[in-house]
């Protein structure tokens, strides 16, 4: 280290630039990617069964454009609007069909002719006129679909070609709306339209959330270090390590996700704690007032802090490499790239900030930052050590019961991966999707597909009997349903008198009838998307009120069960329903992530501390930390979803710091005393405060995601204080206690390493870890 110190630094501080530089440049390469469906094997389950369904019928998602009047939407302004839409929409790339009030039929049967016609017949005028057409509208089964009950918001439901991207569809849509101003407020719904949203709020968050870190990581340093290159150097390593990162990234090809919006957060958050140590020791070494040579220092707290820094970095990459069998590959990306941006952070913090400090020379010592002043925390962690000694086994007690009360919160946590979710407050996005859901019965539609011949009087009528169960189910929204669509041709056929009206055709030459008079009327369009032309497939359109994967589940159960042992039965399969698929990912992915995470943290402790029960003890923190964040997860209604399944495995690798420090300040005081309540107390006051201060500027730099635009990423934010706190409380408190409570006894014991008999004494020994003296024979 020296004779880099001496001859190499300047060529150093230039490489990392210019790799810094080569970094930067692949940043024009990165791509955002708004969804996680693509994720899913195309052959497998829920999206093998959309292409079934797009084969025959086409396009599957709905966009729902949403017309909104304080006073009321039947009214000659709006309904010319709405025309105007309706046709330009139409010529729309993209768009397979587009339907609106315009397109609702009024079918009936005048004077032996079967009349087809549109329920909006000429925009009215007169006050009498619409006031008829209001009640025509409300009393029609397929117009229904389009007005809300209070008559506040019309719909206009597009059906999106699964050959155009979102991003080319929404920029078409709004163009058209643009181009037809009126006085009604347009909201925008459905999937296309989300995930087009979560596209550009993932540029908002980048743009917002990294400096709010940055800055609140500035101030920090600067109030803990009072003077700018306890700042600046922490600084520059954060910022090399981003970059690096996502060089990394663009590198490899991987797109920016959701998830990808933790690891600039993460960089700041934990890649400044390596350089922190060093500039505390920094300022340590030249607080006296003798002089002193900076290149010797600089070599000093390299040679002192190497080794704690490089295993404490180790483990905490450990816990990211948990991410490695999570089942979305987003979240494994996410743990490549942060292990690698922590391993730049070390390698900087251990090289180039000592070489960055050889050019400073010696300023006076900061007198606020070493005042001998007793403060809070100072008497926070002396009552702490003295309850410890004194109450060992009471406090573990209290860590059984609160583990207790946490496991009975896992009873209501539950798994959502509705991007609905996403978006809270007042934004144009919430109320496109409140005003679909409540007003319209949602824009995410499920179809049960049936095979076979389907105008057969016995199919249709058990698709009626489907249709009038699933009618009843409290979730769904709309029902679209062949069985409805003949009834309503009925109408054209039969007088109300007459017994066939509003019913089924009597014969399959009846039904083939039915549509031929529909056909030839030029609605050919709206049979198309439940009947095929072979009249080979027909199906069941549902939609949803909400997009929760509660509800999804709900209702998937019961079609499931309404159309159980049907012989004609293809599938039941809906764009929304992949989140299930997801969901599955999320859970199996999180447990195995959990899994991989302790395995390899626990092997790491125990060599690090070359003993399996150090390796147990060091983990039991981080076990009691986890089951503490699921069972308030629990009881507060957080759901797991696609970011908040994450942070198990980042409060693992971040969290294991805390005992890592304490364990290794209690060896080297129990081998100066011998004693293990000196010992517990003098590190808890000396390393305590190091860890408190660690774990805050942690929780400081997580904090920033309360900004993001996403609701998932901020409740991340506060999980992260509420993590990282508990794994702060199980270090400083759970740990000293398990050792005054059951190593105690055996501290006077020396122990030679190299004896039978000492080998036989560490098979009887209990939990103890560090309670033994090594002497050599």
């Amino acid at each position: 280290m020296i004779r880099i110190i001496n001859k190499y630094r300047i060529l150093i501080l230039i490489l990392s630039f210019t790799l810094a530089v080569l970094s930067v440049f692949q940043f024009s390469k990165l791509k955002i990617n708004e969804g996680f469906t693509e994720y899913i094997p195309k052959d497998v389950g829920n999206r093998a069964h959309l292409q079934v369904l797009d084969s025959i019928f086409g396009g599957s998602e709905k966009i729902m454009l949403i017309l909104t009047d304080e006073k009321d939407i039947i009214n000659t302004k709006t309904f010319e609007r709405i025309e105007k839409l309706t046709s330009d929409l139409s010529q729309v790339d993209g768009i397979e069909r587009c339907q609106s009030l315009m397109d609702v039929i009024d079918i009936s049967m005048d004077d032996g002719f079967t009349t087809i016609e549109p329920i909006i017949d000429g925009i009215p005028t007169d006050p009498t006129e619409l006031g008829a057409l209001k009640q025509k509208i409300l009393q029609s089964k397929m117009g229904q679909r389009f007005v809300a009950d209070d008559l506040s918001a019309t719909a206009i439901i597009l059906t999106k070609s699964n050959t155009i991207s979102d991003k080319e569809i929404i920029a078409s849509i709004k163009n058209v709306i643009t181009e037809n101003p009126g006085q009604e407020k347009v909201l925008i719904g459905g999937l296309s339209y989300i995930r087009n949203s979560i596209k550009s709020y993932i540029k908002k968050d980048l743009f917002t959330l990294l400096p709010a870190a940055l800055i609140l990581m500035v101030l920090m340093l600067y109030l803990s270090f009072r003077e700018w290159k306890g700042v600046l150097l922490p600084f520059a390593v954060v910022i090399l390590s981003i970059i690096f990162s996502f060089g990394l990234m663009a590198v490899l090809g991987w797109e920016i996700s959701i998830i990808s919006l933790l690891l600039p957060i993460m960089m700041i958050a934990i890649a400044n704690d390596y350089s922190i140590h060093l500039i505390n020791l920094y300022q340590e070494k030249i607080s006296g007032p003798e002089n002193v040579n900076m290149k010797e220092v600089a070599v000093t707290i390299y040679r002192e802090l190497r080794k704690p820094v490089l295993l404490t970095a180790l483990t905490t990459i450990g816990g990211m490499l948990g991410l490695l069998s999570h089942k979305m590959p987003p979240a494994e990306q996410l743990g490549v790239l942060a292990s690698v941006g922590i391993g730049l952070a070390l390698i900087m913090s251990l090289v180039l900030v000592p070489i960055l400090l050889s050019f400073y020379k010696k300023n006076e010592p900061i007198k606020s930052v070493k005042s001998q002043k007793v403060t809070f925390l100072d008497k926070i962690l002396s009552y702490s050590s003295n309850l410890i000694i004194q109450y060992p086994k009471r406090i573990l007690a209290g860590f059984f019961l609160v583990t207790a009360i946490s496991i009975a919160g896992f009873m209501y946590l539950k798994v959502d991966t509705d991007v609905e979710s996403y978006f809270i407050g007042n934004s144009d996005i919430r109320q496109g999707i409140d005003v679909v859901n409540n007003k319209f019965g949602g824009s995410q539609y499920v179809s049960i597909l049936f095979r076979g011949n389907i105008l057969d009087p016995i199919i249709l009528k058990r698709m009626d009997q489907y249709t009038d169960e699933i009618e009843e189910i409290d979730q769904v929204g709309h029902v679209i349903s062949p069985s409805v669509f003949f009834k309503e041709l009925s109408k054209g056929v039969y007088t109300p008198d007459e017994k066939g009206y509003m019913a089924l055709p009597a014969s399959e030459a009846e039904a083939e009838q039915y549509l031929e008079i529909f056909s030839m009327s030029g609605y050919e369009d709206q049979v198309s998307q439940l009947i095929d032309y072979n009249y080979e497939n027909a199906r069941i359109l549902v939609s949803m009120k909400d997009g929760s994967n509660q509800t999804m589940k709900s209702i998937l159960k019961a079609l499931t069960d309404i159309t159980k042992d049907d012989q004609n039965l293809v599938c039941i399969a809906g764009p929304g329903l992949s989140k299930i698929q997801i969901a599955d990912m999320v859970i199996s992915g999180q447990i195995s992530s959990l899994i991989l995470a302790f395995v390899i943290i626990f092997i790491l402790l125990s060599l690090i501390f070359k003993s399996i029960v150090a390796g147990l003890k060091g983990i039991l923190p981080l076990i009691l930390s986890v089951i503490f964040l699921f069972g308030i997860m629990g009881y507060l209604g957080i759901s797991l979803d696609i970011v908040t399944t994450l942070l198990s495995s980042v409060m693992i690798g971040v969290g294991v710091d805390y005992t890592i420090h304490f364990l290794w300040k209690y060896k080297e005081e129990f081998q100066k005393t011998n004693d293990t309540s000196t010992a517990i107390r003098t590190t808890l006051q000396t390393t305590g405060r190091g860890i408190v201060f660690n774990a805050f500027s942690v929780i400081v730099g997580f904090s920033a995601l309360i900004f993001s635009n996403f609701a998932p990423l901020r409740f991340f934010g506060i999980l992260v204080v509420v993590s990282i706190f508990s794994c702060l409380v199980c270090a400083l408190l759970l740990v000293p206690s398990i050792i005054s409570a059951y190593g105690a006894h055996y501290a006077s014991i020396p122990v030679q390493w190299n004896s039978t008999k000492q080998a036989k004494l560490k098979s009887y020994l209990p939990a103890v870890i560090f309670n033994r003296t090594k002497t050599k024979k």
